[in-house]
């Protein structure tokens, strides 16, 4: 939260000194998102409230202890009798008392706050999970994004050079002028690419600052490259053992054991005998010659016959904590052959990724190979200026493709990590 805060301030001070680009890297660009998140904030308080619930589970065993003195004042009025022995007319009465039940359900009380602060503290990191990864893939989209608007911007130019140099060979009697008109719509097609590329790209920026808690005066340099790493030995093989560590699958697995507390303590409860424990002491004074006390000592046994009547009220509810219990057993399971396909998914997802980055690869080489050789041409004269723009074109869409591919396959990546419930930079080389 410390670096988070100082990283905003920096933002802000360049905002307003109008200094250069504040340099951000994915790691910053996580903490600002984790520092604006409110949703994630929210779940750190409810977090650190059932953490100090459970850390004070002390009191649930503290017994009902009570303490108590009166004073009465008195005189008689109409008769001549007193009202009682004390020659003053003050009578002076002490009481203590406690007061212990061993609830059979206390164990299972202290067993559902630490449930209730695992429950809370899985959730918050869930939330910082699902932070971290929505930042990290609207970072690498904008760096895709910047990317695709540098090849426009340098397609955008070399339409420009083209189209001057059509219409210098048409003035010169050496082109014709369908390809001088040609040359001009192609630089004008480009042009509205770029714009519309710029367009988008300002949009997402704005809404990647918002994401960040920035103010839009913010002026952004992303430092960290969009590549397409290689996977690790270890992620390549993992196996069931990663699946246990997933955010939903804990959860599963947390509702399945509050499920089965909620049987055992609604038996304990209702099913098992209540034995109440209780001792007080008395004290009273009347007069200097006659103080008296007394104590008590009692002990009590409750019990719910009605809990083990066939098809009782409470017989009934038991039946339903336990079809919820084997319900929810299910639904852990569920969960966990759910987890296994959708990793297996991403999996196959990623190496169908990866192929394609190797193929826009190549296709970009050739593409830009095919681009220079049709240059040449019809720089020599060998070539029409359609030639020279189909080869453009399909330079242009290969670095495209190649751009998109490796955004694809990262953000392929970011979501195995938090599918596996780990950072993402741990499962690549």
């Amino acid at each position: 939260m410390r670096k988070s805060a100082l990283l905003l301030c920096m933002a802000l001070g360049a905002a307003r000194l109008h200094a250069d680009p504040m340099a951000l890297s994915v790691g910053d660009a996580v903490d600002l998102a984790l520092g604006a998140s409110l949703e994630a904030y929210g779940l750190e308080l409810a977090a650190l409230e059932a953490r100090r619930s459970l850390d004070n589970r002390w009191n649930l065993f503290l017994p009902a202890l009570s303490a108590g003195a009166s004073a009465k004042l008195g005189d008689r009025l109409l008769t001549d009798t007193p009202l009682g022995s004390s020659t003053d007319g003050l009578d002076t009465t002490l009481t203590l008392g406690t007061r212990l039940s061993l609830a059979n359900g206390l164990p299972f009380d202290l067993e559902e706050r630490r449930a209730a602060a695992t429950a809370a503290e899985l959730a918050a990191a869930d939330a910082r999970a699902r932070v971290a990864r929505d930042a990290q893939k609207a970072y690498f989209l904008l760096a895709s994004l910047e990317q695709d608007l540098a090849n426009k911007a340098r397609a955008t130019g070399l339409a420009e050079e083209r189209s001057g140099l059509a219409a210098l060979r048409f003035d010169r009697g050496l082109g014709s002028e369908l390809d001088s008109l040609r040359a001009q719509l192609s630089e004008r097609n480009a042009r509205a690419a770029y714009e519309k590329a710029l367009a988008d790209y300002e949009k997402r920026k704005a809404a990647f600052r918002r994401r960040l808690g920035l103010e839009a005066g913010v002026q952004l340099t992303l430092s960290t490259p969009l590549t397409a790493p290689a996977l690790s030995d270890d992620a390549e093989g993992a196996g069931d053992a990663p699946i246990e560590g997933r955010y939903d699958v804990r959860k599963a697995g947390l509702a399945m054991k509050a499920a089965a507390t909620a049987t055992a303590r609604y038996v304990a409860v209702y099913r098992l005998p209540l034995v109440t424990l209780d001792a007080s002491w008395n004290f009273s004074l009347t007069d200097p010659a006659s103080a008296r006390d007394a104590y008590s000592v009692g002990a009590g046994l409750a019990f719910n016959a009605d809990a083990w009547i066939p098809n009782s009220r409470r017989d009934l509810e038991l039946r339903v904590l336990r079809e919820t219990e084997t319900r929810l057993a299910m639904t852990y399971a569920q969960a966990k052959r759910d987890a296994r396909d959708e990793i297996a998914a991403l999996r196959i997802d990623i190496g169908s990724a990866r192929s394609a980055i190797a193929l826009a690869e190549g296709q970009e080489s050739l593409a830009v190979r095919i681009l220079a050789r049709a240059r040449e041409a019809y720089e020599r004269g060998s070539a029409t200026v359609l030639e020279l723009e189909d080869a453009r074109l399909a330079a242009d869409s290969a670095t495209q493709s190649l751009i998109a591919s490796r955004y694809q396959y990262l953000s392929l990546i970011i979501d195995l990590g938090y599918a596996l419930g780990v950072d993402w930079r741990e499962l690549v080389r």
